[in-house]
């Protein structure tokens, strides 16, 4: 009975493990529908990294690239909109500017 009850942990825990899969790679491709989307990328990561993970067993087999696709691009999403921030900070300040002179009725 116990043997049966492993078994059926396993199960689930694989089933959880594929599903973790999947949501990360949904995150990581909706986090650039929405290109500030950065918590969305950090959810990618995140479930991503728990669909890899070895403990509770058993480990990952059919899904792993749909987890690391989510992960890469959850990355890759955290590492573009600072860097792009960062290289139009002037403009940035230009368009704020503009901004608060259309909200001041200017």
């Amino acid at each position: 009975m116990d043997h049966i009850n492993k078994e059926a942990r396993s199960y689930a825990v694989l089933g959880q493990k594929y599903a973790y899969a999947t949501i990360s790679l949904v995150m990581g491709i909706v986090c650039f529908v929405n290109f500030a989307g950065l918590e969305k990328a950090i959810l990618a990561i995140v479930f991503g990294w728990l669909a890899l993970k070895h403990t509770p067993p058993p480990d990952l087999t059919q899904r792993r690239r749909w987890a690391k696709a989510g992960i890469t691009l959850g990355i890759l999403l955290l590492l573009v909109v600072p860097t792009v921030i960062i290289l139009n900070l002037e403009r940035l300040r230009g368009f704020i500017e503009a901004l608060q002179k259309l909200s001041d009725g200017r």
